[in-house]
């Protein structure tokens, strides 16, 4: 019974996962295709994981260790338009070599009659949101094989 339990468990966990990472990889690729592209800039980073605090620096410490943070970006609604939104991207990097600078040009893509719900269009996140959901699946096939 435990097994099963802990099976259940792997399959449950396995399709959260793929479900939310698996969205910050396919969102971005869709809006590309048939949405809206403009130019933003990075305006900050997210200070914690549920923090509104927006920092400076790129690279945190937690625990002693230093951490990647996730970019807050500033983009206009449309092309050519005067008023901007702000967005935080929900997917973070793992490695301190491919973080984003402070006020660094990146490239924001969102659907034409929703702006507010906008990604940043980069292969440094959508490829970690990819390489998260891909664990994901494996562990849905741990969870339904009983092998890992």
């Amino acid at each position: 019974m435990l097994k099963f339990i802990f099976r259940l468990l792997f399959v449950a966990l396995g399709v959260w996962v793929v479900y939310t990472f698996g969205r910050d990889a396919v969102e971005p690729i869709w809006y590309r295709m048939s949405g809206t592209a403009v130019e933003g800039r990075i305006i900050g980073f997210l200070a914690g994981r549920n923090s509104p605090s927006v920092q400076p620096e790129p690279t945190g410490v937690r625990k002693g260790k230093r951490l990647a943070r996730r970019p807050v970006f500033r983009y206009p609604t449309s092309q050519g338009a005067t008023d901007s939104l702000d967005g935080r991207s929900s997917t973070g990097g793992f490695l301190l070599f491919g973080h984003y600078d402070l006020h660094e040009k990146v490239t924001v893509v969102m659907q034409a009659d929703n702006p507010q719900k906008a990604h940043i269009f980069s292969l440094r996140l959508i490829g970690m949101a990819l390489v998260i959901a891909l664990f994901g699946l494996f562990l849905v096939w741990m969870g339904i094989t009983g092998k890992g």
